[in-house]
């Protein structure tokens, strides 16, 4: 399982500014296909400069969750790190 990108990543607004709302479609390759997956995340800094990312699927995959939630997780981070989300 890979995630291979993030697609139409649009950033909805937020009331409070430690949080930021997205939304986005992801490119999943699992073992004999590939998968376009809808999704909402919100990335939420706490106090201290902790980044937490919490992802809802708008299409149940057919696959186990907790692997692509990960995978994603850790992408979304790195990809906020780099400036790349708007």
């Amino acid at each position: 399982m890979e995630i291979l990108e993030l697609r139409q990543i649009k950033r909805t607004q937020e009331e409070l500014y430690y949080r930021r709302k997205f939304s986005a479609e992801a490119a999943v390759s699992v073992p004999n296909s590939t998968l376009e997956l809808p999704i909402l995340f919100t990335i939420e800094t706490g106090p201290l400069g902790n980044k937490e990312v919490e992802i809802t699927f708008l299409k149940a995959p057919d696959y186990p969750l907790i692997p692509i939630k990960n995978a994603l997780s850790q992408m979304i981070l790195t990809m906020d790190s780099e400036g790349k989300l708007p």
